[in-house]
């Protein structure tokens, strides 16, 4: 199973990561003091999509390499960064439940396969969490198939990701339209459909939308309510998230291929100071 095979090939690229800070500037240690201070009552949402094990990905919005999410994962860590769950969210907006200080909440989008090849077992590994938004409508899907370029993991894959504790599956659609340009009744049954599979197959409540391509109304927005969502989350916008923002279409910060653990820290910082 490559989830085995896989760990020699973490440990050794997280052995890359003490190399990556000691050798940083002034300028960067300054800033990774700066890291070091609370987020205060702010919490950045974070956006991956596909994890490629090699290749060039610079500057690309939809992938990162294998050894750039590590180098990103162990550089969170190191800057005390807790992950958190929308649950726990919820909690902290609802129920003035307390966060950790410097509380950040990992996604990804549309379900790839990458996500439990790689992306699952570096997380447990560091004691992180994340929630993945899939398609219900691609599971299993095979990458060069259609409309599908990547593979996307299975049901089965997705119940022992959520069954770990370190992933929640929350729903992303069922194929992934642009809602703002749809009719009613579609809109609906993209809504309903795929929270009724993530309910079924995993036996969960589903309760967290993210939009596809982050384009929502407000009467997309309110089918989605009524649809049984407590959280929407959007994408592609600046600042980060506070409780006076509610619950309803929560900013996230894309990371994009090419971001080494410095430039995430910097720009999670730069999005933190927005509000």
């Amino acid at each position: 199973m490559l989830k085995k095979t896989f760990v020699p090939l973490l440990v050794l690229l997280m052995l890359l990561v003490p190399m990556q800070i000691s050798s940083v500037s002034a300028l960067e240690e300054a800033q990774v003091i700066e890291n070091d201070e609370p987020n205060g009552d702010k919490v950045p949402i974070l956006l991956y999509h596909n994890i490629l094990e090699d290749g060039d990905v610079d500057g690309h919005p939809a992938h990162v390499t294998l050894e750039e999410f590590i180098i990103q994962m162990q550089s969170l860590t190191d800057a005390g960064y807790t992950t958190i769950s929308f649950q726990e969210y919820y909690s902290f907006v609802n129920d003035d439940k307390e966060l950790p200080e410097k509380p950040i909440i990992i996604t990804f989008d549309d379900g790839y396969l990458s996500n439990y090849e790689y992306a699952f077992p570096i997380l447990q590994e560091l004691g992180m969490k994340a929630t993945i938004f899939i398609l219900t409508g691609r599971m299993g899907a095979i990458g060069g198939e259609g409309e599908v370029i990547y593979p996307h993991f299975t049901w089965e894959q997705a119940k022992e990701m959520d069954e770990s504790g370190v992933i929640d599956i929350q729903s992303h659609s069922d194929l992934h339209p642009n809602l703002v340009a749809q009719n009613t009744g579609r809109i609906q049954l993209e809504l309903r459909r795929s929270r009724y599979l993530i309910q079924k197959e995993l036996g969960k409540i589903c309760d967290v939308f993210a939009y596809p391509f982050g384009m929502y109304t407000s009467d997309v927005e309110a089918l989605a309510e009524v649809a049984g969502y407590k959280i929407t989350v959007a994408v592609g916008d600046k600042g980060t998230n506070t409780k006076e923002d509610g619950l309803k279409e929560l900013k996230r910060l894309t990371v994009f291929g090419g971001n080494d653990g410095d430039e995430l820290l910097q720009m999670i910082q730069e999005n933190i100071q927005v509000d």
